[in-house]
């Protein structure tokens, strides 16, 4: 028979004794209406009365026959479903727990029901790994069919798990949604990901559970290229070289026309990554014809998405060769193709309005970065920022991809300047930003390092933009500045750079020095003889060129009684196979090298470098973070000066400090002075002295004064332009 219906059902009720009381009248009209008993229910419930909501949905059931039971339940549900669902939408969502919560009761195995109170309990922060397991959400996602769960539903489930449990349950749920995703899975997955690799370098501490995220995915989406370009990265980030080299291929070998380019930089990537020269040196010439042919065929494919991945294509030729004037040419015309081929956007803003009033006369600074933290950039700049001239100044700074709850950020960068914002990847927001912030002048502190920064600076959000620090210049159009010194560049350097060189008047940076820690390394537990002579280098493995590598072995062997410290971030065997292939070439015994694992932080790697008689740097890829703390610790060191900016920073650095005993111009001379600096005890005793006086005196350790000559380089920028706009006036008035 027909179930009756209430005349009046109140939807969605309000929590009012009125409203228990327009049920129970209806009720005593008429106890034959079903429908009333659910929804005084409901009242009872809402007002606090469980028990009595209890006792009036038990009403129907007392006298229902089995059908009407089964046809009873499935309506309550329904209304108690259709009432949570209101009261979300009415933003009432302790209403909508409560509603929930009793649904459960009556249908514990009630997967969709189950997921919308993980979305409430997220919203009420009351979600956490326990809740997830009295539910036994993994049993009921694991027993779900494909298309049983809406895809809206799943992908808001996966992103609150994402966000609130890091852990192997919730790597296991995220998985079991998305194998029940259907039309929307690729795009979910896609999204998963973007935010594993933003989670990888935002939050370290969770580097594994980012990576078994991506891992996940691509085992739903094995032959998705973007993953592998992922995992290659960040399989690399933590020294899984052989698996960040085996995405890299599949890569490679699988993508096709303008791509191409973009995989063997992957390859490029991966392996030099790893230190893993050996394998990688035959496939040079490869790359460099696949980079002038992109170049010469992109006008025929010219999709934004393909064009972005055309900057980061000639990233390593510093690494591999010092001839900026082939590659500096190149570079600009890499840049100009890419900058040309973004999509012409406007940007507008949704952010609240600036607090900070712009005062005459006062320039607006503002710095984009992505390593403003525990990072060579971060170790390097933060004191400028510690020394600005807030008074004549306004300091902003955008960092994108960090997380806003850094300690290092905070002391030496958000409290140190004026406004300080923190973007994850949405390049429109970062853009609109600047743009409504009115900065005066734009310091890119990325470069190639960061393909969203040059995204960013090809739009020009600020009138006057320049390059300093994180890398060479990037060749981009939009930027007018690159800032150098005397030395770190040649002096026909502006012959081959698309931007202006501003050189400052002694030192392209400088530092108030370094924190040292408590030494971990002493001769005795490396087995290596008190009056042996120490030789050290601590670099990455894409800057272990091999041609060097052979000159350091060279000085080995000719130095009795001494030995090479090999530190830095490669794979440890490919590195061991890279040296001990040239050392056995060169007669050098295995024997006097020494390979060092990592420290557990930078104030114990500096005071490592105590241990070391002489530093050999590389080339034709200097070191720049690391020959400053060698020359901080009062080390002699010996470098190879080229061409490049990549080549002349230990140049200028020692310069700047005060000696000039260790530089050479040819790989000869860097033999020369590496094995002079090992057989002269009282040589090395000589240089280390001039190194301890010129702490106080050096330019290179006096920011301070550094400070005020980039402060002064700000204001003739900010005057050349001003210039520049008189002009343009002064020409549109003789027009009109």
């Amino acid at each position: 028979m027909p179930i009756p219906t209430a005349i009046h059902p109140l939807t969605p009720l309000n929590k009012t004794i009125e409203s228990s009381e327009f049920y129970e009248t209806a009720i005593s009209v008429d106890e034959t209406v079903v429908i009333n008993y659910w929804y005084l229910g409901i009242s009872y419930l809402l007002a606090g009365r469980e028990e009595d909501a209890q006792a009036a949905w038990f009403v129907p059931f007392s006298s229902a026959s089995e059908a009407e039971t089964d046809i009873y339940t499935k309506e309550l549900l329904a209304i108690l479903d259709r009432e949570a669902k209101a009261r979300s939408d009415a933003s009432d969502l302790e209403d909508a727990w409560l509603l929930r919560q009793h649904l459960r009761t009556i249908e514990l195995e009630n997967i969709e029901n189950i997921l919308q109170l993980i979305i409430l309990a997220d919203s009420l922060d009351r979600l956490n790994a326990a809740l997830l397991i009295e539910w036994q959400i993994d049993e009921l996602l694991s027993a779900a069919s494909l298309g049983d769960i809406d895809d809206d539903l799943l992908e808001r489930t996966i992103a609150i798990i994402l966000q609130k449990i890091r852990t192997n349950l919730g790597l296991k749920l995220i998985n079991s949604c998305l194998q029940l995703t259907t039309d929307s899975r690729s795009v979910i997955i896609s999204k998963l990901v973007k935010v594993a690799f933003q989670l990888f370098y935002q939050q370290p501490n969770i580097a594994e559970f980012s990576i078994r995220l991506v891992e996940m995915c691509q085992s739903l989406l094995p032959n998705n290229l973007e993953i592998c370009h992922i995992l290659s990265c960040l399989y690399s980030g933590i020294d899984l070289h052989s698996q960040a080299m085996t995405n890299a291929e599949y890569y490679y070998q699988h993508t096709s026309s303008f791509n191409k380019l973009f995989g063997s930089h992957l390859v490029q990537r991966a392996f030099l990554t790893a230190g893993n020269w050996n394998s990688y040196l035959e496939r040079i010439d490869e790359h460099r014809q696949l980079l002038s042919d992109t170049i010469s065929n992109v006008s025929d494919e010219s999709q934004e998405c393909q064009i972005q991945t055309l900057i980061a294509s000639s990233f390593f030729n510093p690494y591999l060769e010092d001839s900026p004037k082939v590659n500096r040419p190149l570079q600009n015309k890499v840049a100009a193709i890419y900058q040309d081929n973004l999509i012409p956007a406007i940007f507008k803003s949704e952010l609240e309005e600036l607090s900070l009033k712009k005062e005459i006369g006062v320039l607006r600074i503002g710095y984009l970065a992505s390593t403003l933290r525990e990072h060579s950039v971060g170790w390097l700049s933060r004191w400028l920022f510690h020394h600005h001239d807030r008074q004549s100044f306004q300091v902003f700074i955008y960092c994108v991809n960090q997380t806003p709850n850094d300690t290092f950020n905070h002391k030496w960068f958000r409290d140190k300047v004026d406004v300080s914002y923190y973007f994850d990847d949405n390049l429109r927001e970062v853009i609109a930003q600047i743009k409504e912030d009115e900065i005066d002048i734009l310091i890119d502190l990325d470069s190639l390092t960061f393909d969203l920064s040059c995204v960013i600076m090809s739009y020009k959000p600020a009138p006057v933009q320049a390059t300093w620090l994180g890398w060479d210049a990037s060749g981009i159009p939009a930027i007018d500045y690159f800032i150098a010194d005397p030395y770190v560049l040649p002096d026909d350097a502006q012959d081959y750079y698309q931007e202006k060189i501003i050189r400052l008047p002694q030192t392209y940076l400088a530092v108030d020095g370094f924190e040292i820690g408590i030494p971990s390394l002493n001769r005795q537990e490396l087995d290596i003889p008190n009056d042996a002579v120490i030789y050290f280098s601590s670099q990455s493995g894409y800057k272990r060129h091999p041609d060097n590598i052979r000159c350091q072995m060279r000085i080995i062997k000719v130095v009795p009684d001494s030995y090479l410290l090999i530190k830095g971030k490669s794979d440890p065997q490919m590195i061991r196979d890279l040296f001990g292939k040239i050392a056995e070439e060169e007669g050098v015994s295995l024997e006097r090298l020494r390979f060092l694992g990592s420290t557990p932080d930078e104030a114990t790697h500096r005071a490592n470098l105590a241990i070391a008689d002489i530093v050999l740097d590389t080339f034709p890829y200097n070191g720049a973070t690391t020959t400053l703390e060698t020359l901080w610790m009062g080390i002699p060191m010996v470098t190879q000066v080229g061409q490049q900016f990549a080549a002349r920073n230990s140049y200028t650095f020692m310069l700047n400090a005060g000696i000039e005993e260790g530089i050479a111009w040819s790989e000869e001379e860097y033999i020369e002075w590496g094995i002079k600096l090992g057989l002269d005890r009282d040589l090395r005793d000589k240089i280390a002295g001039k190194l301890r006086s010129g702490r106080t005196t050096a330019p290179v350790w006096n920011a301070k004064q550094f400070t005020l000559d980039m402060e002064q380089v700000y204001r003739e920028m900010w005057a050349k332009y001003q210039a520049r706009q008189d002009i343009n006036e002064t020409d549109l008035h003789g027009l009109n």
